[in-house]
């Protein structure tokens, strides 16, 4: 079991990687902005928590369960306040990594792949409608003209 000052240096040394991942990330895809450093700075934290959460948990061998005696003297299995927390921090950790625009759900809305058949000197028009037979009929009836 590591001591609480060895937990914290372990910590500090994976949040500065996670740091430099992250910047080197968002620089190779071109999305790095400096209005973007209290966003990066406030997923720096939280990732910092959830490693500290996911340290001491990896620490007590991952329970998924604790045992809980309730007042009448009944004892249940109720999920370990460790395993929450992590799940909790995880959460909150994928959910600043998409602010950050660095998940995969954000990426079809954004980008366009791919180019126009058109040239620049061309003019895109809509095709006409075909009026196949069942839309004559509905619009015989219709007095559509």
């Amino acid at each position: 079991m590591a001591t609480k000052k060895e937990r914290q240096k372990i910590v500090a040394e994976k949040t500065e990687t996670e740091k430099q991942r992250i910047l080197k990330v968002m620089r190779d895809a071109e999305i790095y902005t400096l209005t973007l450093d209290p966003l990066i700075e406030s997923y720096l934290d939280i990732y910092e928590i959830y490693m500290t959460m996911f340290l001491q948990w990896k620490e007590k061998g991952y329970p998924a369960t604790q045992r809980h005696t309730n007042k009448a003297g009944a004892t249940n299995n109720s999920k370990h306040p460790l395993a929450q927390q992590v799940e909790t921090w995880s959460d909150k950790k994928t959910k600043a990594l998409d602010l950050l625009g660095l998940t995969n759900k954000s990426k079809p809305g954004k980008i366009v792949t791919g180019g126009s058949s058109v040239r620049k000197e061309e003019e895109l028009k809509k095709p006409e409608p075909v009026e196949d037979e069942l839309t004559a009929h509905r619009n015989k009836w219709r007095n559509v003209k």
